[in-house]
């Protein structure tokens, strides 16, 4: 005789839950703006978003040209909070976009990878963190 065995979602809201903390999170708008002259412009809206953060790799390269640091994190949600790809996690003085999500498992948990970015690769993005500290005006 084979029984099916029934596993309760909470037990996995309770694991993400045990290490989440609060993190700001800057929503990337899903229709971007293209001005008079053919650019798109990307606008963010802060929120916050509770998760579990956890480092994968941390990668260094060195070489004649510069060294560099990749350093990739994964981020585990519950189903009620939403992350997709291009929204930018703040994280100890770094910021963290997601470049690739996993769907919602049967259980309603939510994975996402993560990598440090510079800010003078996002210019949107760094103009809206100077709007936001008052430095500059949108």
């Amino acid at each position: 005789m084979k029984t099916n065995h029934l596993i309760d979602p909470t037990f996995f809201f309770d694991a993400i839950e045990e290490f989440s903390f609060n993190y700001p999170i800057y929503v990337v708008n899903k229709s971007p703006i293209v001005d008079d002259y053919g650019n798109t412009k990307l606008e963010y809206t802060k929120s916050t978003i509770r998760g579990s953060l956890q480092i994968q790799t941390s990668r260094e390269q060195q070489s004649k040209t510069g060294n560099t640091r990749e350093i990739t994190y994964m981020f585990y949600c519950k189903s009620l909070y939403r992350i997709d790809v291009g929204d930018i996690i703040e994280y100890d003085n770094n910021y963290l976009r997601c470049y690739e999500t996993h769907p919602y498992d049967e259980f309603g948990c939510r994975e996402a990878s993560l990598k440090v970015i510079q800010l003078t690769g996002y210019r949107d993005f760094a103009d809206y963190l100077k709007y936001l500290k008052g430095e500059k005006l949108i």
